[in-house]
């Protein structure tokens, strides 16, 4: 992982755990350091099963540990498994227009595969309880689905869900889910020039 890939793993993590420090400069450099082997997408599957088995927060060590339980299972046979990818916008308060370029850098940043068929969930949260009209928030989420065919990430989102809710913070998370088969879609422009 690079300090990029770090940033955005540490932000997802402080949008599920009030008590992590935004990270400055130093603790990028560490932690790009000590997960520089660490695929971005492993440790995004880390901190998703650390946060839904402990309530700790999250340190390199838990990352480690989890990619070396992967390479360890990765001679084992089976099906190959779906998986979510957790993207946290940095900032909640962007405008439908400006939200498309900013989840296409994201995805872009992060390494999200192209995923061809996908699900999304846009979920805005605020201290206060009013994380923004319908209007606006479905008015998001289609530009967060834009956005991800922007990246090549989406060819065709299959269902887009916003939510609303209170939080610890302002916050913008889109979980991108691969497809399951849906046959109707949203078909969504191409990507711009």
């Amino acid at each position: 992982m690079n300090r990029t890939q770090v940033a955005a793993l540490l932000r997802a993590a402080s949008a599920v755990d009030p008590r992590l420090p935004a990270p400055d400069a130093t603790a990028l450099d560490a932690w790009a350091a000590l997960l520089d082997d660490v695929p971005p997408e492993v440790a995004a599957d880390a901190l998703r099963d650390h946060y839904r088995r402990h309530t700790e927060t999250i340190m390199p060590a838990d990352v480690v540990r989890h990619w070396r339980a992967a390479l360890r299972g990765a001679d084992r046979p089976g099906p190959p498994r779906r998986r979510s990818y957790l993207l946290v916008l940095p900032d909640a308060c962007l405008p439908p227009a400006d939200l498309r370029a900013a989840t296409a850098d994201l995805a872009r940043a992060t390494g999200v595969p192209p995923l061809g068929r996908c699900s999304i969930r846009l979920r805005r949260t605020a201290p206060d309880g009013r994380a923004g009209d319908p209007e606006r928030l479905v008015a998001s989420t289609r530009a967060c689905a834009e956005g991800l065919v922007d990246a090549g990430v989406a060819a065709l989102v299959v269902q887009r869900t916003p939510e609303a809710g209170t939080g610890p913070r302002h916050a913008l998370v889109l979980v991108v889910k691969p497809g399951v088969g849906c046959d109707a879609g949203w078909p969504l422009s191409r990507p711009r020039p």
